[in-house]
């Protein structure tokens, strides 16, 4: 009885905690990137997609780190939450520098500096992800919910360090802005896809097929 109403509790979050907010962000950044890549306002959009990240980034980390509050009930203590504080000081931070950027104070060498630091941060994400991935992976079971888990942090870990390659590559001044923007457009696509809204769907629709979890 005691593990059912853990189970249920550790669902209600699943299923309320960012279910598909930070996506709204990723596809934001994505098109921005896109439109800025085929020519319209590069620098603007430039700004405008790093503060967009930034937010979907503190939303990602928020929706992470409300899953993780429901989980001790479930192990007895307090759960590691894998760095995920600086994940929340990474969104802060772009954001910050792309408002600088925005009004022009070393506009693609702040840009740049952001995406450095949004690379970083989707690390350190990956970890929160996978810790708080294969504690669930114990709640409900299931193989294929370990295997999907483990290849979406993956992703964001490589995502993570593509950006912080593009990033430096930005930094020094070769078609700086172009870089940053595929940075960005790839840290985009890899929230939309692998972002914590997305497994907790994956969670939903696992346990729809698996009643008896």
């Amino acid at each position: 009885m005691a593990m059912s109403d853990t189970t249920t509790t550790v669902t209600t979050a699943t299923e309320t905690s960012g279910i598909f907010a930070e996506a709204v962000g990723g596809i934001a950044t994505i098109v921005l990137a896109i439109i800025a890549l085929g020519g319209t306002s590069e620098p603007f959009l430039l700004a405008i997609a790093t503060i967009v990240f930034g937010a979907a980034l503190l939303i990602e980390a928020t929706s992470i780190g409300t899953d993780y509050i429901h989980l001790p009930a479930a192990f007895g203590g307090e759960a590691g939450t894998g760095g995920l504080g600086a994940v929340l000081l990474a969104g802060v931070a772009g954001i910050i520098l792309g408002v600088l950027a925005l009004i022009g104070i070393f506009a693609s060498v702040l840009t740049a500096a952001a995406v450095i630091v949004f690379g970083s941060a989707m690390i350190l994400s990956s970890s929160a992800m996978a810790n708080l991935q294969s504690m669930k992976s114990r709640v409900y079971g299931g193989t294929s919910f370990s295997m999907v888990s483990s290849a979406t942090s993956g992703a964001q870990a490589l995502a993570g360090i593509a950006a912080i390659v593009l990033g430096i590559l930005s930094v020094t001044g070769m078609h700086s802005q172009p870089l940053a923007l595929v940075g960005l457009l790839v840290l985009g696509a890899a929230l939309l896809a692998t972002g914590n809204g997305m497994n907790n769907a994956f969670v939903a629709v696992f346990r729809t097929r698996s009643p008896n979890v």
